[in-house]
């Protein structure tokens, strides 16, 4: 099963929940305009909070501002491997999805095969819906300034073991009783994560246990 695929089976099993999470992710992973004018009303006086927002990475492999090595790794039920450097002018990689390898050039002077380049890092959508759930909650904390990856970087936490309330009551409703997302993400003052490590575990009401881990980073060259 595809990434989105799985998530969609995640929204079946847990119906009341599927429809938050849909309208959540949509097309944008980045903050809507009415979270971020309340995120920004309060941090006012603060340093800035950039939030988190999956576009960038994206718009960064299409449109790279400079070189830098990229990777992201799903482990799961569908293990997807991805890694590649990246200029403005190329792209050189390699794509393995379970046990289908493939390596792949992509030269900015020739659109199809620029394109089909970025298609092939196109791996972290799926974690859209995993990062809907937690972003602008207080599953997610900023905990300081790091020198990542060469960048300088925000630091947030994610653990929904502290969230209380309705949000306690969404992760148990979406993620089972005993079900979480832990981990780190660190972003770019624009919010571009430039390393995130996640784990997520999903415990179904037939008593599985969907184990999924996350990766990702951007390296300046």
């Amino acid at each position: 099963m595809n990434p989105t695929g799985k998530f969609l089976s995640r929204w079946l099993i847990y119906p009341a929940t599927g429809f938050l999470l849909l309208a959540a992710s949509a097309c944008n992973f980045g903050p809507s305009p009415k979270q971020a004018e309340q995120k920004a009303a309060s941090n006012a006086g603060n340093a800035t909070d950039p939030g988190i927002d999956l576009n960038c990475i994206m718009d960064r492999i299409q449109n790279p501002p400079e070189a830098f090595h990229y990777s992201y790794k799903h482990d799961g039920s569908n293990s997807v491997d991805e890694e590649a450097d990246i200029t403005p002018q190329t792209i050189d990689g390699t794509f393995k999805n379970n046990d289908v390898s493939r390596s792949f050039h992509g030269d900015r002077s020739d659109q199809p095969s620029w394109q089909g380049a970025g298609m092939s890092l196109m791996g972290i959508s799926g974690m859209s819906s995993t990062m809907a759930l937690v972003r602008n909650s207080s599953a997610t904390v900023r905990e300081g300034a790091e020198k990542v990856n060469g960048y300088d970087a925000i630091r947030y936490s994610v653990d929904t073991a502290r969230a209380s309330g309705g949000e306690s009551s969404l992760y148990s409703n979406t993620l089972g009783p005993g079900g979480f997302e832990k981990g780190g993400i660190w972003v770019t003052s624009q919010g571009c994560p430039v390393r995130i490590s996640i784990d997520s575990e999903m415990h179904l009401k037939d008593g599985s246990v969907h184990k999924d881990h996350y990766e990702e980073a951007m390296v300046k060259k």
